[in-house]
């Protein structure tokens, strides 16, 4: 008798708990986390200069007289003219997809590409010219999550593409946290 009262304990939960499930409909879970955006174009290692663009989030600022070369993060460079400090003039944007830092010797300009560490020729600041690249220099480990986030988020699809940022919206039973 010792031995079957716990089996037949087990088999009286099961049933419960099997009960209380049936014909219950389970809710979605509505929360408010961040969702990756993914790059979208045909070559993530492209880099050109275009007409000046507006600022979309503002990074790291860079002065080298006379201009200041402002990151736009993930984005790219903005470069102002500020020959006259009282009237700055917008001269460039640089698309550097996946871009967050910078720095400037000479006429040379570094970026992280993503991945990549890239030299830029920026002597002509219309027509800049890639010098050198080295790949995968920057491991994409974090590309996995949010950077500095703890919370729902949705879960990174390689299929997509490569995540190039986050943005807060409502999400719909997400499967990843941190």
């Amino acid at each position: 008798m010792k031995k079957i009262f716990p089996i037949l304990l087990f088999a009286t939960s099961i049933f419960f708990f099997q009960s209380c499930l049936e014909g219950e409909e389970v809710e979605e879970l509505i929360v408010q986390g961040m969702q990756p955006v993914y790059y979208s174009g045909d070559n993530i290692n492209a880099i050109s200069a275009l007409p000046p663009q507006p600022i979309t989030r503002l990074g790291k600022i860079y002065h080298k007289a006379p201009y200041i070369f402002m990151n736009d993060l993930q984005k790219g460079i903005h470069v102002v003219d500020n020959t006259d400090p009282a009237n700055p003039v917008k001269v460039a944007f640089w698309d550097i997809p996946g871009n967050k830092d910078i720095s400037i010797k000479g006429d040379f300009l570094y970026v992280d590409n993503y991945e990549d560490l890239v030299c830029i020729d920026i002597s002509d600041m219309q027509n800049i010219q890639e010098v050198s690249r080295v790949e995968n220099l920057y491991t994409q480990g974090e590309g996995n999550y949010p950077e500095n986030y703890n919370g729902h988020f949705e879960c990174v699809d390689a299929t997509k593409g490569t995540v190039i940022g986050w943005f807060l919206t409502e999400l719909k039973n997400p499967k990843c946290s941190r």
